[in-house]
C-alpha cells in the first residue's frame, strides 16, 4: 500500500529529464518544446559554465555527447560554443540544433508556462562557488514564481553558498547514495525535496525519508520500478519518457489505491 503519511511534493509524479529527451536532444530548446506539446508541466535541465564565464545548458564539463570528450568547456566561450550540433548525435532530424544559454532556456520555459527544476552542474574545472554566483543572478533576472522553480546539485557547498544568497529559493540535493544520517548541514538547507538515485534506493530509507521530507528518484523509464517507488512512498520521478500513456495510468492507478 502507499505510504498515507508521505509529504506532498513540490513537484508532479512525472518530471521530464533534461526536457522530453525520449523524442529530441537533451538540455536544448528542442527538448523544452517536446516537453511542452505533450503536456509535461515541469522539465529537469542542467546548467553549467564555460571558459567566459557564460552559462550552458549541458550535462558534462566538456563534449562527451557530441563525440568530443576531448574538448573542454573551460576552453570555449560564447561564441565557440555556437559551432557545436548538439542535434545530429541523437537524429539527423535534428541536426544542427544549438546549444542554449541560460537566459534562453527561462525564455522559454515562461514561453510555455512550463516549471523549471535547474540542475546546476558544476564545471570541475573552474572555480565552484563563484558559478552559483552568477547562476543566482541569471535566476533573479528571469522572475520565475517561487513555485515554478527548484534548484538542485549534488554539490552541498554550492547549494549551500545558494542558500547564503536566497533565503527563500527552493532547494533540492542530489545523491547517488543516500546519507545513513542527515545532518545539521542538509537540513540548515531548508530543503524543499530531496532527490535520489532509485537503484541506490531501499524501501525502508524512502519511507522515513519521505515522512520529513518529499522525495524524487532519478532516471526511471519502466512502469514496474515506478509502481514500486510511489508504493515506498516516493512523490516521482525524472524520466525520460513523461508523456508516456503507460506512466501515466500507473500515477492514475496509485491515486486511486491511495
Amino acid at each position: 500500500m502507499p505510504l498515507k503519511t508521505k509529504l506532498r511534493g513540490p513537484m508532479p509524479e512525472l518530471i521530464g529529464h533534461r526536457g522530453l529527451s525520449l523524442l529530441s536532444p537533451e538540455n536544448t530548446q528542442a527538448s523544452i518544446e517536446c516537453a511542452a506539446i505533450h503536456g509535461i508541466k515541469w522539465v529537469e535541465l542542467d546548467v553549467t559554465m564555460l571558459g567566459d564565464h557564460s552559462l550552458i545548458m549541458m550535462h558534462d564539463p566538456d563534449l562527451r555527447l557530441f563525440n568530443q570528450a576531448g574538448i573542454k568547456l573551460i576552453n570555449l566561450d560564447a561564441n565557440s560554443i555556437k559551432e557545436v550540433d548538439a542535434g545530429s548525435w541523437f537524429s539527423k532530424d535534428f541536426c544542427n540544433e544549438p546549444l542554449i544559454d541560460l537566459a534562453k532556456a527561462f525564455r522559454l520555459i515562461k514561453k510555455h508556462n512550463l516549471c523549471f527544476n535547474l540542475e546546476i552542474k558544476i564545471n570541475p574545472d573552474m572555480e565552484h562557488l563563484g558559478q552559483v554566483d552568477v547562476i543566482y543572478s541569471e535566476i533573479r533576472k528571469a522572475k520565475l514564481t517561487s513555485d515554478s522553480l527548484i534548484v538542485s546539485s549534488f554539490n552541498i557547498l554550492a547549494l549551500s553558498h545558494l542558500r547564503s544568497l536566497d533565503a527563500t529559493i527552493n532547494i533540492a540535493p542530489l545523491y547517488k547514495h543516500l546519507p545513513i544520517e542527515f545532518d545539521e548541514e542538509l537540513f540548515a538547507l531548508n530543503p524543499v525535496s530531496i532527490h535520489c538515485d532509485h537503484i541506490n534506493l531501499n524501501k525502508l530509507q524512502a519511507k522515513e525519508i519521505s515522512k520529513k521530507v518529499p522525495l524524487y528518484c532519478f532516471t526511471v523509464n519502466d512502469t514496474t520500478i515506478f509502481k514500486k517507488l510511489l508504493s515506498w512512498g516516493v512523490s516521482g520521478v525524472f524520466c525520460d519518457r513523461a508523456h508516456a500513456e503507460d506512466m501515466w495510468d500507473v500515477v492514475e492507478k496509485s491515486k486511486i489505491i491511495c
